[in-house]
């Protein structure tokens, strides 16, 4: 039998599907998307031999960004996203209260919008997400460090919370506000993009949603839908290494951050939305992950 899936699978599908979408979200021409592959290879070229990952849709979206017409092109549908889960805010709160286990329920709803995701593979539409939501407390974890992270959550004095999309940042919330009750001495920084990504979190998302009511905000000050630490700002490369825990939402911070990132204390939190990711954490494909990395 054949192989069905490449020796060494990466990012590269998702990087044309991106080019893809955004000329169909511009209404751009077929001359103007060819641009777009082009410079999409030439980035790709780039790479040598390395994986391909998303710490270079950055430059990518950098580059193809004066074709588009605007430089945030999924400013609207963050947009939506966020007031779909805002809608749905106080519905969340009342049942993690209510909860045995808050803690492990706002854990899952923390998951669950990391569905949210317009830089992946899989297709989604408002009903699912809201169907998802609604589901949140029948679905277990195919990877669990639930307990582990609550110890750590319980003991730490300082916790950086590295954000992923729009609509996902609402229930991203949630879950601090359960951080703050069971560790109220805990300070929270909420990590975000430094420039529009596709649909990740940034500046404006976080004061949409207010964030800054149960964190602080604080920039990567890099435009990529991704955490790379050698290009953030030093503040943030200082609050993300001095913290005594790191929570890390999607798989994008997931595939650069578990590569090497300096510390094993970091606790990944995603859905495994593409067959890549799920090898690598060893779950099936569209399962709640908590790991610890």
């Amino acid at each position: 039998m054949g192989e069905t899936t490449p020796k060494k699978p990466d990012c590269r599908e998702c990087y044309e599907k991106q080019m893809r979408e955004l000329a169909v979200l511009c209404g751009l021409d077929d001359a103007t998307l060819d641009r777009m592959l082009a410079i999409k290879d030439e980035v790709l070229a780039g790479m040598g031999g390395e994986r391909i990952r998303p710490d270079r849709m950055g430059e990518l979206l950098g580059r193809v960004t004066p074709l588009l017409g605007t430089d945030d092109p999924y400013r609207d549908i963050k947009r939506e996203y966020n007031q779909l889960m805002l809608d749905r805010e106080q519905e969340c709160v009342a049942r993690i209260e209510a909860a045995g286990e808050p803690f492990q329920l706002a854990l899952r709803y923390a998951v669950a919008g990391n569905l949210v995701d317009f830089g992946g593979k899989n297709a989604f539409t408002r009903d699912d997400v809201t169907a998802l939501i609604d589901r949140v407390p029948e679905i277990s974890f195919a990877v669990d460090d639930s307990a582990a992270l609550l110890d750590a959550v319980r003991s730490a004095r300082a916790i950086m919370y590295l954000g992923d999309n729009c609509g996902e940042i609402v229930l991203d919330k949630l879950m601090i506000k359960e951080i703050a009750r069971e560790n109220p001495d805990a300070q929270v920084t909420y990590g975000v993009r430094g420039g529009p990504a596709i649909n990740d979190v940034t500046l404006e998302d976080a004061a949409q949603v207010g964030m800054a009511d149960v964190a602080r905000v604080l920039s990567s000050g890099v435009a990529t839908p991704t955490t790379v630490l050698s290009a953030s700002t030093e503040e943030f490369r200082r609050t993300f290494y001095d913290a005594d825990l790191v929570i890390s939402k999607g798989m994008g911070n997931f595939e650069v951050l578990v590569d090497g990132c300096g510390r094993e204390d970091v606790y990944f939190l995603l859905m495994t939305k593409c067959g890549h990711v799920a090898s690598l954490v060893d779950a099936p494909l569209m399962s709640f992950v908590c790991k610890r990395g």
